[in-house]
């Protein structure tokens, strides 16, 4: 068995990146963390990689049940909770955090590291914005999926565009004219053009939801019906901002 701190120590850096982040996120210094870290990964006979900018470790049944066991303690108030989220809803679901939570990166683009750290616990919970991009759920039995939002997708084109003013549009139709999306402060002139397009008589080949996530199996446990609770809470304040967000 580890403590508290050295498993905390080797999971931020796992989480937040650097021993700089992670000695901020624990109120320490580096090479306080580098210590830590180190005894934490002697002790379960592990060594660290780094992978697309990404540290881990190999997989320990281990480190794993250690894991469990300080999550629990987190679930009893103990220490506080993890929580990650998705670099567009985090300012408005994750800021300021819920009481009795940490925050994350909330950088991560896609679903495959977020999903890792959850399911590693490292994390407690994560705000995704991409649910149409998770595994189907046979694919993800451990864990549980608690939906926020679900905004429609609309297609639109230039007035004078070939599918304008056609009705009942297929895939077919859509497969021949793919369009790059541009993010806002960038390019705006190009991205107000995109702004200005009627809409198409088509469904959007895929959708746009968000969802809260955790461990099944504390899927029940107060802290995490709190947490939904609250972005609940705080969806209904902000419903009109979320659509604006989603567009872009």
């Amino acid at each position: 068995m580890v403590g508290v701190e050295e498993l905390a120590s080797l999971d931020f850096v796992l989480w937040r990146r650097t021993g700089k982040q992670a000695a901020k996120a624990l109120d320490c210094n580096q090479s306080t963390i580098s210590r830590r870290l180190g005894r934490c990964l002697q002790v379960f006979q592990l060594k660290m990689w780094r992978i697309r900018n990404e540290w881990d470790v190999p997989h320990s049944l281990l480190l794993q049940m250690e894991r469990e066991l300080h999550q629990h303690c987190r679930l009893l108030g103990h220490l506080p909770l993890r929580l990650e989220a998705c670099p567009l809803t985090a300012p408005l679901l994750a800021q300021p955090l819920p009481e009795g939570w940490i925050g994350g990166c909330y950088d991560h683009i896609g679903v495959e590291r977020p999903m890792q750290l959850l399911r590693e616990r490292v994390i407690d919970a994560w705000i995704c914005d991409a649910v149409d991009d998770l595994p189907p759920p046979s694919m993800r039995p451990d864990l549980a999926l608690h939906p926020l939002w679900r905004n429609p997708v609309a297609l639109h084109a230039a007035p004078g565009h070939p599918l304008a003013g056609k009705q009942a549009l297929s895939s077919t139709d859509l497969r021949s004219f793919p369009c790059l999306n541009i993010p806002a402060g960038v390019f705006e002139r190009s991205r107000s053009l995109l702004h200005s397009l009627v809409p198409l008589d088509g469904l959007a080949p895929f959708g746009n939801g968000g969802a809260l996530l955790c461990h099944r199996d504390l899927a029940d446990d107060p802290p995490i019906q709190l947490l939904l609770e609250t972005l609940r809470w705080r969806l209904a304040q902000k419903g009109a901002t979320l659509p604006d967000l989603e567009r872009l």
